[in-house]
């Protein structure tokens, strides 16, 4: 099956190329960001573990008609791929990154195959069975499959390698693969009478294990691992406004576990003034230091988090709730790709946040107008960047009610926008 023509897409602000990758006699081609993993091609790893992979599928895995999870899909090159077979009957594909999920579906898309693929923004295995869209449910695989992340700590890789054993069909299969560093804890965690390897193919920089449920072993249903504490790492203790010590719980796979940001101490300094029970959103929490500071100051307001990693959405969350905000002064709003379908309402008196700069220049607008378009009249928003995002951003024609000046501060600049009070 050929893969569909691009048209024009929402995603197009995110696009840095389309890279090819040949799979099972069929030529695929899959849009990267250069914010996702593996943005100029598709990883040697991805490819050694679908090599690994077509003869068991061919041999009959699932009686011919095999349901995969792809476990932190990225773009979507392993997923997608096996969702191309004619003996794969559907592919639920999951990162903690929505922009990663956002261009996972739209290669399945591309790629003919979107009638067999879904997609969630899920956090490894928490919440599966409501992202697959099987609330009430758990829902079960004949083939997991991952690219393991080789820093996401020791705890975390446990839990991916682990956990799918307790979602697999009877007769199912885990396959992954990671890179060297990790090859001796994968090998020592998957040590066990009850786990089964079926294969292991190392190279000098990848190793590759398919595994199952020893005969006669049984796997529970995996337990929450952010509610088990699988991603904490640390506690992190700095001065709010008023000088006293607030501490919060913080995670790996977030920058910043042990220091409050620098970057986000500047923005302390250039914090507006918020109007009494007024509405805060702050855009890419990370861990929640910045979040918890602007609640200790200003415990009446109302919280809208917005960020594209779940971790970091969750952690922020709990950091807020354990300092004793209201759950229902709290709003979560998970956004990859800024587009006309994630725009959020203009309720914001103050916006504040670090743009992200990972991509090209036009996402990076992309995302300060989706976050421009959140201020309430009479609202003020403070975006920490680079100088050199700042100028370019200086530059876009922004709407009359807004206008927009530069600040800095050792080092670091700051966009702060005004919108224009109501009239009458």
């Amino acid at each position: 099956m050929p893969p569909t023509p691009p048209t024009t897409s929402p995603l197009a602000p995110y696009v840095h190329r389309d890279v090819p990758l040949e799979f099972a006699g069929r030529r695929l081609a899959f849009a990267t960001s250069l914010d996702l993993f593996s943005s100029h091609q598709v990883d040697v790893g991805s490819k050694l573990l679908l090599r690994t992979l077509e003869p068991v599928l061919a041999g009959g895995l699932g009686g011919g008609a095999a349901r995969v999870l792809d476990l932190g899909c990225g773009y979507g090159a392993i997923g997608v791929a096996l969702a191309t077979l004619p003996v794969v009957a559907s592919a639920h594909l999951v990162d903690r990154d929505a922009l990663a999920v956002d261009f996972a579906r739209e290669n399945a898309r591309r790629n003919g195959a979107e009638d067999r693929v879904t997609t969630g923004t899920n956090l490894g295995l928490d919440d599966l069975a409501a992202a697959a869209g099987h609330a009430g449910a758990e829902p079960r695989y004949d083939l997991v499959v991952a690219n393991v992340p080789g820093k996401a700590g020791d705890a975390v890789i446990a839990s991916m390698l682990l956990g799918p054993l307790g979602v697999l069909r009877p007769g199912g299969l885990v396959a992954v693969v990671v890179i060297e560093p990790i090859r001796a804890l994968v090998e020592a965690t998957l040590a066990r009478p009850d786990v089964e390897v079926a294969l292991r193919r190392d190279t000098a920089d990848y190793s590759v294990f398919h595994y199952r449920p020893a005969p006669d072993a049984a796997f529970p249903t995996p337990a929450d691992a952010f509610a088990a504490g699988v991603y904490d790492i640390a506690s992190l203790t700095f001065e709010d406004a008023l000088e006293q010590p607030v501490t919060i719980a913080t995670v790996q796979g977030l920058a910043n576990y042990d220091r409050f940001d620098v970057i986000e101490s500047a923005l302390t300094r250039r914090l507006p003034r918020l109007p009494r029970e007024g509405c805060v959103l702050l855009a890419n929490v990370g861990q929640g230091a910045l979040a918890a500071y602007v609640l200790r100051s200003h415990p009446a307001a109302r919280f809208v988090l917005v960020d594209r990693d779940l971790l970091a959405l969750r952690t922020t969350r709990r950091a807020l709730l354990a300092l004793g905000a209201p759950e229902d002064r709290l709003e979560t709003r998970l956004i990859g790709a800024w587009t006309g379908d994630s725009a959020v309402q203009p309720t914001a008196d103050v916006l504040v946040g670090v743009l992200r700069e990972g991509g090209n220049a036009a996402a990076v607008t992309a995302e300060y107008l989706g976050l421009l378009g959140a201020l309430a009249p009479g609202g003020r928003a403070v975006l920490a960047g680079s100088s050199t995002a700042i100028t370019r951003l200086l530059a876009v024609k922004l709407p009359p009610h807004l206008k927009a000046s530069r600040t800095k501060h050792r080092g670091t600049s700051f966009l702060e926008v005004a919108r224009a009070a109501a009239t009458d």
